[in-house]
């Protein structure tokens, strides 16, 4: 192979599948080109990850899967995050993902229309990117688009030479008719005079490739050759063969000023009308699936540790940590595949489910010292399905894992057949509990067949830990709870220690909120409303589809025809209230003892579509908080991303969709405030939302949970995102490939409410968001438990920190990530810097030395090059130094405490006995 000839690659999903295929002759030769630099490997993820839909749990986890493949198998470490082709980018991947990891710069190619013709004229199309707030300057990353700046990724134009390119290749035989040598220098020159002069420094970057390219790479290289030779003869610009490392390292030479930006880059538009905001919904269920076997991998891999740390990672984990790493991929957890891949990308979760299923059962067995006891899993309680507790007539023993650091009280429901019952926890004491009609039992496409009754109750869970719990037949069971239908106007108020919910009788409707520790009240309409699909008008033919949100009216229709029909209950673990909108709309409202939010389980569809109208479901607050056209919504869970009305901080924006236009990506968290109050809403699954929805962008918060629609968007699927059972796969199949056939899909899905003064707020939402990613995993023994609960924590951790990863590596090492909680002046007390003793960490598990990585842990955080790069920049931050970033690697000879400032994590390679 020529030695100047180089390239990249990115997806080690893929990448691994094609190695292990090959023999030792070929893996020597990839090794050699690797070493001679000539192989590179950037972003090394297992995917490409999106970033709009994506939890940072995940998008960490799935890098350093990657990472940890590229280490081992190649000694290397990626330089470079390659995001190409995510619809939209996050702070979240700047800061933390990019930064963090170690990268020196970052690459994509959309960026919305408007923002790239702008920073095109003002040669602003390479920047640095200061993303957080909390982490501040020291998080930055050089940020450049690719695709010549044209608002994709690919070669120049008239540069392709692949099988299905037709753009002419060059002729260097004087000879012949066709030789072109001339014209095609001088195209290329301009090309690249153009690219030059809308950036700065003397360094560009062709980005010579596109998808489904280099089937001909013979063709490719040969006219690639030929290029550089003539445009270099040529003198006025010098080609050559490169990598985006190495175009990184030659632009830090440089002594240029670069412009700044701060914000993230929500949401994409590719042209007006056509706004990518649908996909932050697309396959809701699909999306839900992720992140509920993200809370089981988690715990899981915590098990594991604590159960037996020195005896090394066990193999049949792996399916499950591969197949949560391919399904953040842009076009899988986005909902952006055919119908056909996104049941493959739902069945490789359930096979990584079920091979590491055995391993949380057995770690479980080790750690209450139960041997010959199996553990059985319930992952439909939210349909009333649990096998073990619907047969506990006779009795049944479990185990409550808590993933979280810190102690926390649940409100616990199990499916049941007989009202008959009571919960002891594992020392016989009985605990208040509360027997409750059933939700209605669904599956994904049609009437289930749960238990009649759910057993409630409230437990007290320790720190990183465990409780065993009986559930038995007694005759002090209370009775079952019964509901009570509203009689006409008749207003129902739910009522705790600190939170009052009114639904009034005149509507049927969630009407007014007060929060009683802090005596502030909202008036509000809790309603759901559906937008039309736009199929296309005289303003655009641009359909709404699984990427893009298009709505056919500005004002969405209301689901209920009139006053809706509610039913209530009350009793001592939680009062509830039950309405229906529609035959295919229902949802409860649930207020638990001692808790300061309520809870709000909806379930929509199937999405009629008879009237040939695609829908798009929404649950909209219209409250009286004068939220001055402004919102707050999370980046994939962590740097919360204040956004404006009908505005973009960096462009004028020329708004041509008022509704899609303001949507934004809600993976956990959107709020809307004024002086006295917030409302918080926390959702189960990421979602598009937006509070900027009202008149002048003021009152209103509404979330999307479903999406049925009829038309394809033109962006790739090539199908219409309408979800049913059955899919006609693309084989075989005439005219009726990927057609949908069966029932269409219902969701199932819970939005947290918080609401307090704007100064208390976060104190309360923060903790929120680690209770509904981090659930309590629920453990059925085959027979009986011994009492015994524990947590693995020598203490609790502080209220704003989690272990957020524990897994085991090898046998002699244990991966341990802590995470601060809480975003720079959120709080006056929890946004403060916090410092543990890893040495005095665990219980049960000796820390006998601790080495601080990169976040990926494939680098020693003293070796992180990205780290000692000053790049000169005009403006930027006018955020003070963090004294607490500054602070050198952990020193184990020198001390075992850490201090993790305000949305810090930190990553060790621990060595344990």
């Amino acid at each position: 192979i020529n030695a100047e000839y180089m390239g990249v690659y990115v997806e080690q999903a893929f990448f691994q599948r094609w190695w292990r295929e090959q023999g030792q002759t070929v893996r020597d030769q990839v090794k050699t080109l690797v070493s001679n630099g000539q192989l590179q490997f950037i972003n090394g993820g297992w995917c490409m990850h999106d970033e709009a839909t994506t939890h940072y749990q995940d998008m960490i986890d799935q890098t350093t899967l990657g990472h940890k493949f590229l280490l081992e198998e190649f000694g290397v470490t990626p330089k470079i995050g390659w995001q190409i082709d995510p619809f939209g980018h996050s702070a979240t991947q700047a800061a933390l993902l990019s930064a963090e990891v170690g990268f020196t710069g970052l690459f994509f190619g959309r960026i919305d229309y408007q923002d790239l013709d702008l920073r095109v004229k003002e040669s602003r199309a390479e920047w640095i990117w200061q993303a957080s707030e909390s982490l501040g300057p020291t998080a930055q990353v050089f940020t450049g688009l690719t695709g010549s700046y044209h608002g994709n990724y690919g070669p120049p134009g008239g540069f392709c030479w692949d099988v299905y390119c037709n753009d002419e290749p060059i002729q260097d035989d004087p000879r012949l008719k066709d030789y072109n040598v001339v014209s095609r220098v001088e195209d290329f020159v301009q090309a690249a005079y153009w690219q030059g002069n809308h950036t700065r420094g003397s360094h560009i970057m062709l980005t010579m490739g596109s998808d489904f390219q280099y089937r001909s790479a013979e063709n490719w290289y040969r006219n690639l050759d030929k290029l550089i030779k003539y445009v270099n003869e040529d003198g006025r610009v010098n080609a050559f063969y490169s990598t985006p490392e190495d175009y990184v390292a030659a632009k830090m030479q440089e002594s240029v000023t670069w412009p700044t930006k701060q914000d993230d880059l929500f949401p994409y538009a590719d042209g007006g009308h056509q706004f990518w905001t649908g996909y932050f919904t697309s396959r809701p269920a699909s999306k839900r699936y992720v992140r509920t076997t993200s809370s089981f991998y988690q715990a899981v891999r915590q098990a594991d540790v604590l159960a037996a740390p020195t005896q090394g990672r066990n193999p049949a984990i792996e399916p499950l940590a591969e197949g949560m790493g391919v399904n953040q991929h842009h076009d899988g957890n986005s909902g952006t595949a055919k119908q056909h891949v996104a049941f493959d990308y739902a069945s490789r979760l359930s096979e990584g489910i079920a091979q590491a299923s055995p391993i949380f059962s057995d770690s479980l067995a080790k750690i209450l010292k139960t041997s010959g006891l199996n553990f059985q899993f319930c992952p439909l309680l939210n349909v009333s399905v649990c096998p073990p507790t619907e047969a506990a007539g006779s009795g049944v023993s479990f185990v409550i894992w808590n993933p979280l650091s810190q102690a926390r009280r649940e409100t616990i429901d199990v499916p049941v057949n007989v009202g008959n019952l009571i919960v002891t926890d594992g020392a016989g004491n009985k605990l208040d509990s509360q027997i409750v009609p059933s939700l209605p039992s669904v599956t994904n496409y049609g009437p289930g067949k749960g238990a009649p009754y759910t057993l409630t109750f409230q437990v007290i869970l320790p720190a990183l830990g465990y409780s065993t719990f009986i559930i038995k037949p007694s005759s002090l069971a209370p009775k079952p709870s019964k509901l009570e239908n509203a009689q006409p106007n008749q207003d129902v108020i739910l009522q705790n220690e600190y939170l009052q919910l009114k639904i009034c009788g005149s509507t049927g409707l969630l009407c007014q909120i007060t929060n009683l520790e802090d005596k502030t009240t909202i008036d509000v309409k809790q309603d759901y409303l559906y937008y039309i699909g736009s199929r296309g008008d005289s303003a655009s033919g641009q359909s709404s589809g699984a990427y893009i949100f298009r709505p056919e009216n500005q004002v969405p229709t209301s689901v209920s025809n009139g006053t809706v029909q509610f039913s209530y209950l009350t009793g001592p673990v939680v009062q509830e209230v039950r309405q229906v909108f529609s035959s295919w709309v229902s949802q409860r409202i649930r207020l638990a003892k001692g808790e300061r939010h309520a809870e709000i389980v909806y379930t929509v569809g199937a999405i009629p579509i008879d009237d040939s109208k695609g829908k798009e479901v929404i649950s909209r607050f219209t409250t009286s908080i004068n939220n001055n056209g402004t919102m707050f919504v999370d980046s994939n869970g962590r740097e919360m991303q204040q956004h404006w009305y009908n505005f973009r901080p960096t462009w004028p924006l020329q708004q041509t969709e008022p509704v899609a236009g303001n949507y934004y990506p809600v993976t956990t968290a959107l709020y809307i405030k004024d002086q006295q109050s917030q409302l918080t809403v926390l959702t189960d699954a990421p979602q598009g939302g937006s509070g900027l929805t009202g008149p002048n962008g003021n009152g209103n918060l509404e979330l999307m949970v479903h999406r049925r629609l009829l038309n394809d968007d033109g962006r790739g699927v090539g199908e219409p995102l309408n979800e049913t059972q059955y899919t006609v796969p693309y084989y075989n199949c005439g005219d009726r490939c990927g057609r949908h056939l069966g029932p269409g899909l219902i969701v199932r899905g819970r939005h947290l409410l918080s609401f307090s003064s704007p100064s208390k707020a976060a104190a309360r939402w923060r903790p929120l968001q680690d209770l509904l990613y981090s659930t309590p995993q629920l453990a059925f023994a085959s027979g009986n438990l011994p009492a015994s609960n524990g947590s693995f924590l020598i203490n609790p951790l502080p209220a704003n920190l989690q272990v957020m990863t524990l897994e085991k590596v090898d046998t002699a090492r244990v991966l341990l990530r802590l995470s601060h909680q809480f975003g720079i002046n959120e709080d006056p007390t929890l946004s403060q810097p916090v410092t543990v003793d890893l040495a005095n960490l665990f219980q049960g598990m000796k820390v006998v030395q601790a080495t601080e990585t990169s976040l990926t842990a494939n680098q020693l955080k003293s070796k992180m090059t990205n780290k000692g790069v000053n790049w000169k920049v005009e403006g930027g931050m006018s955020w003070s130094e963090r004294p607490w970033r500054s602070q050198p690697p952990l020193d184990w000879s020198v001390g075992t405490q850490v201090t993790l400032g305000p949305l810090e994590i930190k990553t060790f390679l621990l060595e344990v006995n």
